[in-house]
């Protein structure tokens, strides 16, 4: 094994920016090292049979607030403008997720997805995102009807399906990232910047990872090295 100043065991996100910033700000030679046959982590992308661009461990959708990150990213990849939208059958009726004031339009008649708004509006202020379980603490009666209906119909089934627990069982942070929206915008994500790698994922970690300083070694595992170090 060459000499190396510097040993970065696994290659997703943060192991390859870490070999890179090692390499190229410091000058340090890097091993970076995946038990994985692959780089990219979680984020591995790949063309199936079909020429179609997979991702194997579940879609990975870009998206951050930090102009640092998003330019620091831009050095190894052009962007494909993406902004995620679902729409969730709930109760035969095709409605926006996360859940937000265009669902309550599509969910219940005029006038009660009016008085529902307002409710929201007055309590919580436009564009405001509520956790599902701090809704569920409300004491107005129609808001707390909201909330049940909002924690069966879109959290319950999925947590229980996903993890095997209710909402309560899990962490509150993991709810959280799913809230109720307060306002009209039915994005996913509210994040400055959204997009997809250009030329997928993959091709962006070998463009982070291409510096002469760098060795990358796939289908090695830490614990079997460590001897030999």
């Amino acid at each position: 094994m060459e000499s190396v100043d510097c040993l970065v065991v696994g290659a997703g996100f943060s192991g390859a920016v870490i070999a890179e910033r090692l390499a190229r700000l410091h000058q340090r030679k890097v091993l970076l090292i995946d038990r994985r046959e692959h780089i990219g982590g979680n984020a591995y992308d790949y063309p199936d049979a079909l020429g179609i661009l997979a991702h194997r461990y579940g879609p990975h959708i870009f998206h951050t607030n930090s102009a640092r990150v998003w330019e620091y990213l831009s050095q190894f990849t052009a962007w494909r403008p993406y902004e995620h939208k679902v729409l969730a059958q709930i109760d035969g009726q095709l409605a926006p997720l996360p859940f937000n004031l265009n669902t309550l339009q599509c969910l219940f008649p005029e006038a009660q997805a009016e008085a529902l708004t307002q409710k929201l509006l007055n309590t919580y202020g436009y564009d405001s995102k509520v956790p599902i379980l701090k809704l569920r603490q409300q004491s107005d009666p129609m808001l707390l009807e909201l909330a049940q209906f909002v924690y069966e119909k879109v959290f319950l089934g999925y947590t229980t399906k996903m993890w095997g627990l209710t909402p309560e069982q899990l962490s509150p942070a993991v709810t959280a990232r799913v809230p109720v929206v307060v306002g009209h915008d039915d994005r996913y994500f509210q994040d400055t910047y959204q997009a997809m790698p250009a030329a997928g994922y993959t091709a962006l970690f070998e463009q982070l990872l291409d510096h002469p300083a760098i060795q990358v070694r796939t289908g090695v595992d830490f614990f079997a090295l460590r001897p030999k170090l």
